[in-house]
């Protein structure tokens, strides 16, 4: 039968079949030479099926051409589903944790909508990898180009969160600016040559949200300055900023300071 009719039967697009032929998720019986006209059997319909179930079910089209490939056994595809079920129960927990962070944050944020300063949370951080470039700049703008350099090295695969600048020195009487732009990573990997993969430690820091332009963000270091010296604290290694998604039209940065020896109350808001 024709393409068309194909598609209608198996209640897909014919865009879509024409992406499974390319592919080789579900090809063609036969193309003709003239015409290019696709011909699908009817008893391609089943096979369509089991494509239509494992793409519910959330497996990507890669995952999906092996198990066809594999044909697997009653034993074998209940043992899928328990393992896919098993993975699913994980991403629920860690997107309802999310979920729960994110509803705090917002609320931090609501409750500061009058211009007043976001609240100094503190919080401990885990060790993770990343891939860095750090570099001495002229103006913080050029932390930009950076990013997009570890970008165009790094495959967006392998790459976790936001961005995230860690501020080593900064722009003081005329000195250069030292700038280190970290990407977290889903796993270690190799990296280029000018890049640098490690595993950026944890640590206990305090930290302040900050909604609006780069224009005020002075006004949150104070305000984190200000913070260390009432609870008689010193900041440990380098100052860090989190880009996190924009809300509205303004962006949201998180204002990080490592903490040296600090014995404070963590914030229910970490």
């Amino acid at each position: 039968m024709r393409i068309g009719d194909f598609a209608r039967m198996g209640d897909v697009s014919v865009r879509a079949l024409r992406f499974y032929d390319a592919i080789g998720l579900l090809r063609p019986i036969h193309i003709d030479s003239h015409s290019g006209f696709r011909h699908y059997g009817v008893g391609q319909i089943a096979r369509l099926h089991q494509i239509a179930a494992f793409r519910d079910l959330g497996f990507s089209l890669a995952r999906i051409r092996e198990l066809l490939r594999r044909d697997l056994p009653a034993a074998s595809f209940r043992e899928l589903m328990e393992q896919r079920r098993r993975e699913l129960r994980r991403q629920i927990h860690d997107d309802v944790a999310r979920l729960a962070r994110i509803d705090t944050r917002l609320q931090t944020l609501a409750k500061h909508d009058g211009g007043g300063p976001s609240p100094v949370l503190v919080r401990d951080t885990k060790d993770t990898w990343v891939v860095s470039l750090r570099k001495k700049l002229q103006r913080y703008e050029e932390a930009d180009n950076l990013f997009q350099e570890v970008e165009e090295k790094i495959p967006a695969r392998c790459l976790a969160g936001t961005r995230v600048a860690l501020w080593h020195t900064c722009e003081r009487g005329g000195r250069e600016i030292d700038c280190e732009v970290v990407r977290y990573l889903k796993r270690p990997v190799e990296v280029p040559r000018g890049l640098r993969s490690y595993r950026l430690p944890g640590a206990t820091i305090a930290s302040v949200f900050h909604l609006g332009s780069d224009d005020t963000v002075s006004q949150s270091y104070l305000q984190l300055n200000r913070w260390l010296e009432q609870n008689k604290l010193n900041l440990q290694g380098a100052k860090r900023e989190i880009y996190w998604t924009e809300e509205g039209n303004e962006p949201l940065i998180e204002i990080q300071y490592p903490l040296r020896n600090a014995v404070v109350k963590r914030s229910r808001a970490a």
